[in-house]
C-alpha cells in the first residue's frame, strides 16, 4: 500500500460517513461476532448471560408479566433474549441482519422446540402493522445508527406496535466515554478478530463533540487488500432522547442505569428508556 493511500483513509470521515465494508455478513466476522455472542462471561457482541438473565427476570416479572403478548426483539442475533423469553411462554419474533446468528438462533429453537419466529433482515426495513405489544432493541444498538436511520427505525417501531404497546432500549451516556478513548491503537495479528489471514489493525477514535458521537475507525490491512470499518456510537442523556422520542409520539418514558431495573442514577454509563406508544 502507498502510504498516502493510508493517509487518507486515516482522516477523520464525515460524521456517520459508512464504509463498504462487509461486517455482518462477511464469513469471518460474522464468525467471530458470533463467538462474541455466545462467550457468557464477555460483554462484547452481547451482554454476559448472568446480566441477561437478571433482564429476563426483570423483564419478564416487572414490566411485561402477562404471558399472552407478541414481543419483537430487533438485533436479536442468536437469540439469547428470544429463546429465553420464548421458555417462559412468550410469542417471540427476532429480527438480525446476520445470517450466521439467524442460523444458530432457528437450530437452537428447532432443538429446544422453541416456537420463535426468526427473520434474517435488516430491522430498518421492517414494515409491520401495529401487532406487538412489546418492541425490544437491547444492548445499546440506537446509538450506532445515523440521525436519519433512528428517525426511520422510530416511526417504523411505532407503527409495529398495539396502541399501549412498550418500546425497551439503551444507549450509553455521557459517562461510558470522554476523551482519554481518543487517539490511535494497532494491533497485529496472524488470525484475529478482524481476518483469518496475517493482518494490521489501526483503529482511532474521533469525537464529534457538537453532535454527541465517537466513532472507533478500524483500518485493516491484509496482503490481499484494506478495508475500513466505522463504528459510531452516539450517546444520550434523558432530555436528549426524551426529545427525539417525543417528535415521533411515544410517552410516558421510565428511566433506568440499564436494562435489569437498576435505579436511574446520573453517573450511569447506560440508560434504559421503556417508552410507549
Amino acid at each position: 500500500m502507498d502510504i498516502s493511500d493510508l493517509t487518507a483513509l486515516s482522516q477523520k470521515p464525515k460524521l456517520f460517513e459508512r464504509s463498504s465494508a462487509k461486517l455482518w455478513d462477511d464469513l469471518h466476522l460474522s464468525k467471530m461476532m458470533l463467538e462474541a455472542h455466545l462467550d457468557p462471561d464477555w460483554d462484547a457482541a452481547s451482554r454476559k448471560f448472568s446480566t441477561i438473565d437478571a433482564s429476563v427476570k426483570w423483564l419478564s416479572e416487572d414490566i411485561f408479566p402477562q404471558k399472552n403478548i407478541n414481543i419483537l426483539d430487533l438485533g436479536c442475533g442468536p437469540g439469547l433474549y428470544a429463546s429465553r423469553l420464548a421458555k417462559l411462554g412468550y410469542s417471540v419474533t427476532g429480527i438480525d441482519y446476520s445470517q450466521r446468528s439467524i442460523n444458530y438462533a432457528r437450530e437452537v429453537a428447532r432443538e429446544e422446540n422453541l416456537k420463535i419466529k426468526y427473520i434474517y433482515q435488516d430491522y430498518l426495513t421492517i414494515d409491520f402493522e401495529p401487532e406487538f405489544d412489546v418492541i425490544m432493541l437491547i444492548f445499546c444498538d440506537f446509538g450506532a445508527l445515523t440521525n436519519e436511520e433512528r428517525d426511520v427505525l422510530l416511526k417504523k417501531i411505532y407503527n409495529a406496535l398495539k396502541p399501549g404497546g412498550l418500546f425497551i432500549f439503551d444507549v450509553f451516556t455521557d459517562r461510558n466515554r470522554d476523551e482519554s478513548d481518543l487517539g490511535r491503537r494497532w494491533e497485529v495479528s496472524n488470525n484475529g478478530f478482524w481476518s483469518a489471514e496475517p493482518y494490521l489493525a489501526l483503529t482511532e477514535t474521533f469525537l464529534y463533540p457538537e453532535d454527541d458521537t465517537f466513532l472507533d475507525q478500524t483500518i485493516v490491512i491484509t496482503k490481499a487488500d484494506t478495508n475500513i470499518y466505522r463504528i459510531y456510537d452516539h450517546f444520550y442523556t434523558k432530555t436528549t432522547i426524551s426529545n427525539v422520542l417525543n417528535k415521533f409520539g411515544y410517552s410516558e418514558h421510565k428511566y433506568y442505569s440499564d436494562v435489569t431495573g437498576a435505579k436511574y442514577r446520573e453517573e450511569s454509563k447506560e440508560l434504559a428508556v421503556i417508552t410507549k406508544k
